[in-house]
């Protein structure tokens, strides 16, 4: 018989197992859970978690964060788990595994209406012992480094292109306080990259999911002027190095199914389609 309930800081050792079996899928819970904690509330990384148990083991779980997003991974429960889930906290999306998202969504009654993004990826992999560095173009200089707080005004920008044009997110105040706290956070932590071509930054990534031995990527962006020479591609390699050299060993990220310039670009850095996933935004 499968139980249903809401986890504990006692619970947290066997949901570290559970999620570390399953590592490819649960990047964002995994990495929330080693920053925050199993515990609800108002900073970053926490959120409230319910798990599905099968004689005590668990075999499924939910977490509903800080921000409003809720993050699955309970194969054949995703419903039950993420309704356990949910706190008082309006859902700002779900993350997970595209018909476990889709489970979730139709579970808590979330209409279509109010949805803005409807996005299926492709989930990826990478062995960083497989990681292949693309070579430059002619006449490029291409150095990548960890971005300063003397950076944040460029990616903020950036970070609030990024969420229009993939997002589907709409200018606002709001949105860009948001957007300046995600990079903030970022930098703090040395996760957020920037590609030099020469003197002139030209694109960007950060590690939205970062453990010892696994990372997330995510918040890939260049600019529209500075497209079509390969610097995505590259400055997602340098983090990787970087990554690789600090002892992680996979590499996880995920993309829409139907762009396929990415899918290249990630596939010549080694990348493999593992399975699929899905973004599901609402309107607030």
């Amino acid at each position: 018989m499968t139980d249903i309930r809401l986890l504990t800081p006692q619970d947290q050792p066997r949901l570290e197992n559970f999620l570390r079996a399953h590592v490819a899928e649960t990047m964002i819970l995994r990495g929330n859970l080693a920053h925050g904690g199993i515990q609800d509330g108002t900073q970053s990384y926490q959120g409230r978690y319910a798990g599905a148990f099968e004689g005590g083991r668990i075999i499924g779980v939910a977490a509903h964060y800080w921000q409003g997003m809720l993050a699955v991974f309970a194969p054949g429960h995703a419903g039950a788990v993420a309704k356990a889930a949910v706190s008082n906290r309006a859902v700002a999306g779900i993350l997970g595994p595209w018909q476990q998202a889709l489970d979730a969504q139709e579970a808590l009654a979330l209409d279509d209406r109010y949805r803005t993004l409807r996005s299926k990826e492709v989930l990826m992999a990478l062995n960083l012992g497989d990681l292949r560095q693309p070579p430059p173009l002619p006449n490029q200089a291409l150095t990548c480094r960890l971005a300063t707080p003397a950076d944040l005004e460029l990616l903020t920008e950036w970070r609030i292109a990024f969420t229009k044009e993939t997002l589907g997110g709409t200018p606002s105040q709001a949105t860009a306080e948001h957007c300046r706290a995600e990079v903030e956070r970022w930098v703090a932590e040395g996760s957020q990259f920037l590609l030099l071509d020469g003197a002139h930054a030209v694109a960007g990534c950060c590690f939205n999911a970062r453990l010892p031995d696994a990372v997330q990527v995510g918040n890939v962006w260049t600019p529209p002027q500075f497209r079509s020479r390969r610097y995505g591609r590259a400055v997602v390699a340098g983090a990787l190095a970087s990554a690789r050299s600090e002892g992680a060993s996979l590499a996880i990220l995920f993309t829409p199914t139907d762009h396929e310039a990415a899918k290249t670009a990630y596939a010549a850095l080694g990348f493999t389609a593992i399975g699929d996933y899905a973004i599901l935004l609402f309107k607030q």
